[in-house]
């Protein structure tokens, strides 16, 4: 749940987390550890790297740790509940008492009212973060990570960036690869539940369209080169009709945006489906301009096209212009152009682009193409709880 200072309702739910916060402190030192140590997974959504190191738990068999998904949201909790996710709610005592006995708590946004955790209790902290970044960061945005035992990264050039720009210890940088994108890697992929969740038959070409929020420009526009949303979507429309394709538009949980009356166009926003690997693995081709969804999709090797438009960052870029991997499109009509000849000759892209998405692949994952990401990580998580990893 995305916490909205105007909801009253919310800050209920951030009091009743503070004040089961401290009760799970103090009865922490008359509380014994389980013989087979639990890990808290707490988030905005069960969804990334979250999600994928539970399925990997519980495919692997969960015979060495107990995880459990932490959500201060009770719709979410009742849903992920109904499909038989191990779930605690942050307004639920029973649930809550919980942080008395657990071992290691995983994050990937940050921990609300739960920060006296980290001063008071000698629980462990990992954080596995949401997304590798265009935007430019500062060490004072990673201040609650700071207190953190560990950071999982995807390569050792993120480590690089975590401790040269963001100020991080570099033994609390640890490289393991992202398991959210094992699916992606894995070849060959598996097949996407999301075209059965959309009706969208297997033959039929998906087109992704991805924007990044407005980040730090309160002005941005969801639609580029100053065309209007009618008019922007229209032309992507118009091109997939053409192809024979269906077009998905996907907004950041930190948006909105009006839906248009045309049943041809799929809007899909991240909370409607919290499964953004799910939706890549289906999608044929990705515009984007500077989400971290691109890093994503890089996995598929497939046509991805960057709109060129100023990047709503204040403070710079951590990864910058150059780490565009695709056809970089400067206005509507190529984007229109190069559109249809992604979807009429996809190898043209992959010609036009291989030497540079090979190196982004390399710098931003490293060794860890396997996608085997998630069983590392499960493996040092094991060592972490039972505080026997190095």
């Amino acid at each position: 749940m995305k916490v909205d200072p105007r909801e009253l309702r919310h800050w209920r739910l951030l009091a009743l987390q503070g004040l089961y916060t401290l009760l799970a402190i103090a009865f922490r030192p008359f509380t014994p550890r389980p013989a087979r140590p639990l890990v808290v997974l707490y988030g905005h959504q069960f969804n990334g790297n979250l999600k994928a190191l539970y399925d990997e738990w519980q495919r692997s068999g969960p015979q060495h740790l107990e995880l459990a998904y932490l959500t201060l949201d009770p719709t979410q909790h009742g849903e992920l509940q109904a499909k038989g996710i191990h779930t605690l709610g942050c307004f639920r005592w029973r649930d809550m008492r919980n942080l008395s006995r657990c071992s290691a708590i995983i994050t990937d946004h940050g921990l609300h009212a739960m920060l006296p955790l980290t001063y008071l209790t000698d629980i462990r902290f990992v954080d596995v973060w949401h997304g590798i970044p265009f935007k430019g960061f500062t060490p004072t945005d990673f201040k609650l990570q700071h207190r953190y035992d560990e950071v999982w990264v995807s390569s050792p050039l993120l480590k690089h960036l975590y401790v040269q720009r963001f100020g991080f210890s570099p033994d609390r940088v640890v490289s393991l690869g992202y398991a959210r994108t094992d699916k992606l890697f894995q070849r060959p992929a598996p097949r996407s539940n999301f075209r059965d969740w959309a009706n969208i038959p297997d033959g039929q070409k998906l087109v992704l369209y991805a924007p990044t929020w407005r980040q730090d420009d309160a002005g941005r526009e969801l639609f580029p080169f100053g065309a209007s949303q009618a008019e922007f979507t229209s032309t992507l429309l118009n091109t997939c009709t053409a192809m024979g394709a269906r077009l998905v538009i996907r907004v950041h949980l930190n948006s909105s945006i009006a839906t248009e009356s045309s049943s041809d166009i799929l809007y899909c926003s991240q909370k409607d489906y919290p499964d953004t690997e799910d939706l890549l693995l289906a999608t044929d081709v990705l515009i984007c301009d500077w989400s971290s969804i691109a890093f994503d999709f890089i996995a598929l090797e497939r046509p991805t096209l960057f709109l060129d438009v100023p990047a709503p960052f204040k403070n710079g870029f951590s990864l910058g212009p150059e780490y565009r991997f695709g056809w970089v499109i400067l206005n509507l009509k190529e984007l229109k152009v190069k559109l249809n000849e992604c979807l009429l000759a996809p190898a043209n892209h992959e010609v036009s682009n291989a030497s540079r998405q090979q190196d982004t692949v390399a710098a931003l994952y490293g060794e860890f193409t396997d996608g085997e990401s998630a069983q590392r990580q499960l493996r040092r998580l094991d060592a972490i709880a039972r505080n026997t990893a190095p």
